[in-house]
């Protein structure tokens, strides 16, 4: 998370983290960065369709950088 200033604020991230983990009942991945597991935006489709079913009709998993950015459109 950022604040105003535009400064990473860690305990916001690891609450954010924390709770997506919960609500999805899966932990992030070890040691990947909390910002690059959220990159692709599978995770915010998953979460989307955990928090109102089927909101998201298709979540790309693969096809590169550019078809991945489709989840986060």
């Amino acid at each position: 998370m950022v604040d105003v200033a535009g400064k990473r604020e860690p305990s916001q991230e690891a609450e954010a983290q924390h709770w997506i983990e919960t609500v999805l009942g899966e932990r992030f991945p070890q040691g990947v960065l909390y910002e690059d597991v959220l990159r692709d935006g599978v995770i915010l489709c998953r979460l989307m369709n955990r928090l109102s079913p089927g909101i998201i009709q298709r979540i790309n998993t693969s096809g590169g950088d550019y078809k991945m950015m489709d989840n986060i459109s």
